[in-house]
């Protein structure tokens, strides 16, 4: 955790009184106090101000120069002292792990993802408005709630792009990621008929970035514009924002959260304080929406009479922008309400909005049980004198939002703004609105509501220097006025870029014909799926002008290193690199590509084969060397393959060869392991796989205990899968070579063990 310690900085040293009780100079006691009377009153704009009668003794022993210095001071302290001091806990960067795509685990709170591979999107975004492409909050708010939920209301507007599109109300910008045994785990999600059948009829019905590409000339200015501020004020959560499975490429930003603390009495019935570690619904969001004034709140995230404020954070300064939540209240009225064009407003249709429903005396009435429950949440939380004097205690606060700033990098406007409440279960914000291949900034800001004090004195009798030590005490009136200020804590920015990840380097295989001489067969067959290499990670090494291309990666990836490659990006193009010495280094090859050949077999369904062939001729009884790199759709490279030695010899009237890997004397660090994840899926049968949990129930209360005599599968089965360390039950996995022909088995069996942590 990131700690934020904010003082703020014209009342460091100003208040000689707090000074009296915060520094003790002569190692006793410099002051003692008493409460003589307190009560609660009003302000003048209707709230709850607290005021005390305190009697402050000083202490015998202070020299008399320091009494006369004090009273000195004392003829200033009776001006008013504006505090927001607090300490403010905020999640560290880079600590939230993820699954994404198929399995591929980032550590990172913030990343981009190129998940399917749409080349006519991807041609698009480049040279279009990023605002009119899907919002993916507004797709969630419409897959959360359903069309027929929100039919005529302004969501339908905002979904079908202002009526430009009236075909997309009944498609989903949200959808399940593509299970890995689906026909296209590496595409997106398939839409299946009510026989179970592939329909792609429906398919390109159901999916709303097909629907949008088919009618992607129609006219969508209303909805770019509107999307310049987007207001997110629905239970947005984690669920939702894994729903990528039709998007082609997004970025996703982690919001963070504070820990707050949670009264609570623990098992052996002590009281005490339980960290949250969730974003939830802070008590200021919960009275603005039972007030339905939520988009008042969440509005004034953009539209406040915010000031620098100057602060001490961690004993530096700097200026926050804050601004004052109890004079929102006051000068909220109707017309400042009224949507603009650049405004998107996403809340549920069942939490209405005062805003909406054009009533004068109703929005009056709701302002007033607004500054009502207002009222009750400032008196719970103004300091006392001993609290804020005397103990310098810290001032309450709640996290109530964040905004993200969205801009083009170099530029200081943003392109889009986006708000969010703090809502229950608000983690992940996803962003489809973005161009392939254009670097973005992303500031994160934490919208913080601090119940902070406006407190001053009003002196009733001063010390009298003359009298006895033990008489050495005055008077004074203490009142402390509610002071709730909204400060903006810039949290993180992250600089994002999509573009096409490195594609996967093809099987490579080696063939020569017996009969004919000199001739060299080269095979490349293309790898689909991902691959993801936890043990082995770093950067693509420098060959062959791909410079650029790393630094684009470097940003895509937020890292030096390479996290991911896929088999959607390659293009089936492929580089051919020879040498006739063997090479020292990778760059020896650098000026010996040979050929780049590509497959000329076209399917069907106009998609060309993406495994090729070559052929080399080459010298019998002469060693080469060979490395290959594939290209992407875009031209970009993949690694540079491990380099083959190949040699062929004649041998009376038949032609042999030899290949392998060659070694060279400063060795290249790569890995020659291919992980089964993406061919591989073992799911037992249901028979297999219930367990005995009727008999569980019956025999034990604790779970723990039930651990150990869990069982899987029916009682009435002849042979079960999961016996327990058993060694004559096991799934037997066998793995041959294409090549070779060779065999492996492998011997899966399954033991039970009790969780320890």
């Amino acid at each position: 955790m990131t700690t934020y310690s904010l003082i703020d900085t014209e009342e460091i040293g100003s208040d000689p009184i707090k000074s009296l009780f915060l520094i003790d100079q002569f190692d006793s006691s410099v002051a003692e106090y008493e409460i003589l009377n307190e009560q609660y009153s009003s302000t003048d704009n209707g709230y709850v101000n607290i005021v005390q009668e305190v009697e402050i003794t000083l202490n015998a022993a202070l020299p008399q120069s320091f009494t006369q210095t004090l009273l000195d001071q004392l003829g200033a302290a009776e001006t008013s002292h504006l505090v927001h001091n607090t300490t403010i806990f905020i999640q560290d960067e880079d600590v939230a792990q993820s699954t994404v795509g198929n399995n591929t685990r980032y550590q990172s709170d913030a990343f981009s993802h190129y998940n399917i591979r749409n080349d006519e999107y991807e041609r698009l975004s480049e040279v279009n408005n990023e605002r009119i492409f899907p919002n993916y909050l507004l797709g969630a708010l419409w897959k959360k709630e359903g069309p027929l939920q929100l039919s005529n209301t302004k969501i339908e507007e905002y979904y079908t792009m202002f009526n430009a599109i009236p075909s997309l109300v009944d498609s989903n910008i949200l959808s399940e990621p593509p299970r890995i045994n689906g026909y296209e785990f590496d595409n997106e999600e398939i839409a299946f008929n009510s026989n179970g059948f592939i329909d792609s009829a429906l398919e390109e019905k159901t999916d709303y970035y097909k629907v949008l590409l088919n009618n992607f000339n129609e006219p969508r200015d209303l909805y770019a514009s509107a999307n310049t501020h987007v207001y997110v004020d629905f239970d947005y959560t984690q669920t939702d924002s894994t729903k990528t499975g039709n998007t082609p490429f997004f970025n996703r930003i982690k919001l963070p959260f504070a820990n707050r603390a949670v009264p609570t009495v623990f098992p052996n019935g002590t009281l005490g304080e339980q960290q949250q570690t969730v974003n939830s619904y802070s008590p200021i969001n919960v009275i603005f929406s039972q007030c339905q004034l939520s988009d008042v709140l969440l509005k004034s995230f953009r539209q406040s009479n915010s000031i620098n404020r100057n602060f001490t954070v961690n004993g530096n300064e700097m200026d926050i922008k804050v601004y004052d939540i109890l004079d929102l209240i006051e000068n909220i009225d109707v017309a400042g309400l009224e949507d603009r064009s650049d405004e998107m407003f996403l809340k549920s249709p069942n939490e209405p909005l005062i805003s909406q429903q054009n009533n004068p005396f109703l929005f009056f009435f709701y302002k007033l049980k607004l500054k009502g429950k207002m009222r009750n949440r400032n008196k719970a939380n103004l300091k006392t004198f001993e609290d804020l004097v005397v103990r310098g205690e810290p001032h309450k606060k709640e996290n109530i939002g964040f905004k993200v700033v969205k801009r083009i990098q170099g530029r200081n406007t943003p392109i889009q703004t986006f708000y969010f409440a703090n809502r229950v279960g608000l983690e992940d914000f996803v962003d489809t609105q973005v161009k392939f291949d254009r670097v973005y900034t992303y500031e994160v800001i934490a919208l913080y509501a601090i119940y902070g004090s406006e407190y001053s004195y009003t002196f009733i009798t001063l010390p009298d220097i003359t009298l006895p030590d033990e008489e050495r005490k005055f008077t004074i009136r203490f009142q402390n006025n509610p002071s709730i200020k909204i400060a903006e804590l810039p949290v993180k920015t992250h600089t994002m870029r999509i573009v096409d990840p490195p594609p996967i380097l093809p099987e490579i295989s080696f063939f020569n014909q017996k009969t004919t001489k000199n001739m060299l067969k080269i095979n490349f067959e293309h790898q689909d799926g991902n691959y993801v290499d936890e043990y082995n990670i770093r950067p693509i090494r420098s060959f062959a002008g791909n410079q650029e291309y790393l630094s684009k990666l470097n940003q895509y990836f937020n890292s030096d290193n390479v996290l991911m490659h896929t088999g959607k990006t390659s293009e089936g193009i492929y580089e051919i690199y020879r040498l006739e010495q063997p090479p020292k280094t990778i760059k020896d090859f650098e000026n010996s590509l040979i050929a780049v050949v590509q497959s000329g077999v076209v399917y069907a369904n106009g998609q060309r084969s993406k495994n090729g062939v070559f052929v080399d001729y080459i010298r019998h009884q002469q060693r080469y060397y060979y490395a290959f790199r594939v290209l992407t759709h875009r031209g970009n490279p993949s690694e540079l393959s491990p380099v083959y030695e190949v040699e062929m010899y004649e041998d009376a009237d038949e032609t042999f060869m030899s290949y392998g890997i060659y070694e060279m004397e400063e060795r290249e660090e790569f890995s020659r392991n291919n992980k089964m994840r993406k061919y591989l899926q073992i799911v037992p049968n249901f028979e297999h796989i219930t367990p005995n949990d009727v008999d569980l129930i019956s025999e034990f209360t604790n779970t723990n205990n039930a651990l150990t005599a869990l069982t899987l599968g029916l009682k009435d089965l002849d042979q079960k899968l999961f016996e327990y360390n058993n060694k004559n039950r096991y799934i037997k996995l066998r793995l041959e070579s294409k090549n070779s022909g060779k065999k492996i088995d492998l011997n899966l069996m399954f033991d039970i063990k009790k969780q320890t942590n």
